[in-house]
C-alpha cells in the first residue's frame, strides 16, 4: 500500500469522527509532531554542529603546526645559509649589491620592482598603499655610525651579497606563508628579501625586541609584532647565527603575516560573521589568572598599532568566570573538546583544539542561536502553519467525505514529490556526485531537511579534498626515500617501507659519500615514534638534518649522531623522538662502521648459518640534549654475510589472535632466503608479515635495509 492511499484511509477516519473528538485529536497530534520535529531538528544540527567543530578544530590546530614547523624549518636553513657565507672568505667577485637608498630611485633600482597585495605600508592618512619589491634581489641597509665601512662591513657586504639566492630558494618553498626574511649583524648591516627601499632613518635592528630576544635566550624566539611598513600583526621568528669559531654575528630572522594562519580556516556561511576565532596561548607559569590565557590572533581584532616603535598590547581571556572552570582544566590536561557555555550573559559552543605545552591551539567560538537558527525557523514556521491548519480543520471536519478525498490526493502528492527527490539525490551523493542537489520549495520542515541535505553533500567533498591531500602527501614523502638502491662494488643493497598511514614515521635511505681514495656509502634506518602528519613531519626535518650534517661530519658517527639528537630535541616538541641507526659502508675493506641511537636489534647472518642480534648503542634521538653516542664494534663482512636493519613494526606484527611475528621468525627467514638477493629477501620478508598478519590491521609502519655481502 503506497503513502497516498494510506494517507487517504486517516483522512477519512479523521473526518468521519465527531466534531469535538476530531478537533481535540488534531490538535495533539499536531502539537506532538511538532515538538518532536523541533526536538529532533535541534538535536541534529547541535550534534552535527559539534561533529564539525571538532573537525576544524583538530584541522586548524594541524594546520597551525603544519605552518609552524614549516617556519621553523626555513628559520633554521636560513641561518644555515647565513653561518656558511660568514664562515667563508669574502668572494674576490661578490654579486651586485642594492642598498635602501638605490630604491629610492629609478636609475638605480633593480628593474624587476613590481606592487602586490602582500606588501603594503601605511601612509599618513591611514590607508595602504603597495610596496614596489624585487623578487630577484635582496636589500642592504647599515644602521648607526657604520657608514664608514670598515674592512670588517665591506667583508660582510661581500659575504652576503649572495644571500639572495638562499632566501629566495626557501620562500618559494611557501611564498604565501613568509612575508620578510632578514639578517641583522652585529655590525649593523641588515639584509632584506625581497628588496625593498623606504626604511626609516633612525632604524636600527639591533635595537629592535627580536634582535635582542633572541641573542639573550641563545636560540630561536619568537614573538608577535607590528610590521615596520603595514602595521599589521606579524609572527617574527628569530634566531642568532655565529661565525665559524662560534663568535655571535648576529640575528636572522622571518615575518610572518598572522592573518596567512586563516587563509585556510572555513566557517560554515550559515553561522555568519559573528563565529570567533581565537588562537590562544595557555601560560602556566603566570600566576595572575587573569592573564594565563593569552590571546594570540582574533579573527575580530581591532588592536593594530600603526606606530612601528609601540609593541601590540597583549590582550587574554578572562578564566575566572565559573563557566571556564571546565575549560580551563581541559586546556590544563590539553584535551581538546566542544562544550556548550553561557559566558557573559551569551550561549554559544566552544570548541578548542589540543594543548601541547607551550604551543598556541585554537578557540572557535559560535552563537548557540547560529546553531539552531533553522530549527527554530522551522519550529516557528510549524506553529504557524499549526494554529492556521487548526483554525481551519474545525470548519473542514464537517465538509463531505468527497472534499477530503480530492484534500487528501491534493496534500500527499506535496509530500511524496520531495521525499522522491531526496531519493534521488541521495542515491547519486552514494555513488559520489557530491554536488547532487535538491530543490524543494514546500516552506515547511521538508524544506529545511532540503538544505539539511545540500550541506551534507559540501561537508562530504570537502571530506573526500582531505583524503586527496593526505594521498598527496603520502606521495610526497614517498619521493624523500630512494627509489632504488645504490649499486655498491662487493655488497648487494635493498632497502624498503609501507606505512600503516597515508604518511608515517620511518625512514632509510643510501647516501653516497666520497672518501680520500673511494667511495663509500651511508647506511640510515629510522623510526619516528607514532605515525601519521606528526611522525612524517619529524621523519622529513631528520632526513634533511642529516643529509645536512653528513656533509659536515662524513665518517665522524658519534659527532654527526650528537649533532642530529641536538638538532631534534630542539627542533620538535616532546612528544617526538626518533631511533636511527646510521654506518658507513666501505666495499674497498668490506666493514660497516656503526652508531645506533635506541635502534634495535639488528640481525647480522653470517655464511656459516649463525645469526647475532647487535644491540643499540645509545638512547633514541630528541630525547636528551647534549648526549654522548658511541660507536659500536665495526662489522667485517665475508661473502654470503647479511645484515638485515629493521623498524620495531616488522617483529611486532600481530594477527587476529594477538601474536606478535617475533624476532625468531624474521631470524629464520634469514636463514631460509640466504641464498636469494637482497631485495628478493626484502620482499619475502614483507610478503611473509602480510601474510601472518592477515585481515589484522597494520598497527605500525614496516621499514627495512638488507645489506648483503658478495
Amino acid at each position: 500500500m503506497n503513502f497516498r492511499t494510506k494517507l487517504l484511509i486517516l483522512l477519512l477516519l479523521v473526518t468521519m469522527l465527531p466534531l469535538s473528538l476530531s478537533f481535540l485529536s488534531q490538535r495533539a497530534s499536531m502539537l506532538h509532531f511538532g515538538n518532536k520535529l523541533a526536538s529532533d531538528t535541534r538535536s541534529l544540527l547541535n550534534k552535527n554542529a559539534e561533529a564539525l567543530l571538532h573537525s576544524l578544530v583538530d584541522d586548524y590546530g594541524r594546520i597551525l603546526k603544519r605552518d609552524k614547523a614549516m617556519a621553523l624549518l626555513t628559520l633554521q636553513s636560513q641561518a644555515q645559509a647565513v653561518e656558511k657565507r660568514l664562515s667563508s672568505a669574502p668572494p674576490t667577485h661578490p654579486q651586485t649589491i642594492f642598498f635602501s637608498a638605490d630604491y629610492a630611485s629609478a636609475q638605480t633600482q633593480p628593474k624587476d620592482l613590481i606592487t602586490t597585495k602582500k606588501h603594503q605600508r601605511s601612509t599618513q592618512q591611514g590607508t595602504l598603499v603597495p610596496i614596489p619589491v624585487s623578487y630577484s634581489q635582496q636589500v642592504i641597509f647599515i644602521a648607526g655610525d657604520k657608514k664608514s665601512k670598515s674592512q670588517e662591513v665591506e667583508n660582510d657586504l661581500k659575504r652576503l651579497a649572495s644571500m639572495t639566492e638562499a632566501y629566495k630558494a626557501l620562500h618559494d618553498i611557501q611564498p604565501d606563508l613568509f612575508l620578510w626574511q632578514y639578517t641583522a649583524l652585529e655590525s649593523g648591516i641588515h639584509s632584506s628579501y625581497p628588496g625593498k627601499g623606504g626604511y626609516p632613518v633612525d632604524y636600527d635592528p639591533r635595537q629592535r625586541k627580536w634582535y635582542k630576544e633572541a641573542i639573550k635566550k641563545g636560540g630561536m624566539t619568537q614573538q608577535i609584532v607590528t610590521d615596520l611598513t603595514t602595521g599589521t600583526l606579524i609572527l617574527t621568528l628569530a634566531k642568532p647565527v655565529y661565525t665559524a669559531g662560534k663568535k655571535l654575528a648576529g640575528v636572522t630572522a622571518l615575518d610572518i603575516d598572522y592573518r596567512q594562519f586563516f587563509a585556510d580556516w572555513k566557517i560554515p556561511e550559515q553561522w555568519g560573521n559573528d563565529t570567533e576565532i581565537m588562537v590562544l596561548n595557555y601560560h602556566t607559569e603566570v600566576s595572575d589568572p587573569n592573564k594565563r590565557l593569552e590571546i594570540l590572533f582574533h579573527n575580530q581584532n581591532k588592536n593594530q598599532s600603526l606606530n612601528w616603535k609601540m609593541p601590540v598590547q597583549r590582550q587574554y581571556l578572562d578564566i575566572t568566570d565559573p563557566q571556564l572552570k571546565d575549560l580551563q582544566q581541559d586546556w590544563l590536561s590539553g584535551n581538546s573538546a566542544v562544550r556548550k557555555i553561557t559566558f557573559q550573559g551569551k550561549e554559544a559552543l566552544w570548541a578548542y583544539g589540543s594543548r601541547n605545552g607551550d604551543e598556541p591551539f585554537p578557540l572557535v567560538i559560535v552563537p548557540y542561536e547560529r546553531i539552531i537558527a533553522q530549527a527554530v525557523n522551522a519550529e516557528q514556521y510549524a506553529n504557524q502553519q499549526m494554529s492556521l491548519s487548526l483554525t481551519i480543520s474545525a470548519a473542514l471536519t464537517i465538509i463531505v467525505v468527497a472534499v477530503a478525498v480530492l484534500l487528501a490526493i491534493n496534500r500527499s502528492r506535496k509530500v511524496t514529490q520531495p521525499i522522491m527527490q531526496l531519493a534521488t539525490a541521495a542515491n547519486q551523493l552514494s555513488e559520489g556526485n557530491f554536488d547532487a542537489r535538491v530543490q524543494i520549495d514546500t516552506g515547511d520542515e521538508l524544506e529545511g531537511l532540503g538544505r539539511i541535505f545540500n550541506v551534507m553533500g559540501a561537508r562530504l567533498k570537502e571530506r573526500d579534498q582531505m583524503q586527496q591531500s593526505l594521498a598527496l602527501a603520502k606521495e610526497i614523502q614517498q619521493q624523500l626515500l630512494p627509489n632504488s638502491a645504490p649499486d655498491c662494488p662487493s655488497f648487494d643493497l635493498a632497502g624498503k617501507s609501507l606505512y600503516c598511514d597515508e604518511t608515517g614515521g620511518d625512514y632509510f635511505d643510501f647516501i653516497q659519500l666520497q672518501s680520500s681514495s673511494h667511495q663509500l656509502f651511508g647506511l640510515a634506518v629510522g623510526d619516528v615514534s607514532g605515525h601519521g602528519i606528526g611522525s612524517a613531519l619529524v621523519m622529513a626535518t631528520a632526513r634533511g638534518a642529516l643529509h645536512s650534517l653528513v656533509d659536515s661530519f662524513g665518517s665522524k658517527l658519534e659527532t654527526l649522531a650528537s649533532e642530529l639528537n641536538n638538532h631534534l630535541y630542539r627542533g620538535t616538541s616532546d612528544s617526538y623522538f626518533m631511533t636511527l641507526f646510521y654506518g658507513v659502508l666501505d666495499p674497498v675493506e668490506k666493514t660497516l662502521s656503526w652508531v645506533s641511537a635506541g635502534h634495535a636489534p639488528m640481525f647480522l647472518y653470517r655464511a656459516d648459518g649463525s645469526i647475532e642480534e647487535l644491540d643499540s648503542s645509545g638512547i633514541p634521538l630528541g630525547i636528551i640534549e647534549n648526549t654522548s653516542y658511541e660507536t659500536a664494534t665495526t662489522i667485517t663482512f665475508k661473502p654470503g654475510d647479511i645484515l638485515l636493519i629493521g623498524t620495531d613494526g616488522i617483529w611486532e606484527t600481530r594477527n587476529k589472535r594477538e601474536e606478535m611475528f617475533g624476532t625468531k621468525r624474521v631470524c629464520d627467514l634469514l636463514i631460509q632466503h640466504a641464498e636469494a638477493s637482497a631485495e628478493d629477501i626484502a620482499n619475502q620478508l614483507t610478503t611473509e608479515l602480510e601474510s601472518f598478519r592477515g585481515e589484522h590491521s597494520r598497527d605500525d609502519d614496516i621499514t627495512l635495509m638488507i645489506v648483503k655481502a658478495r
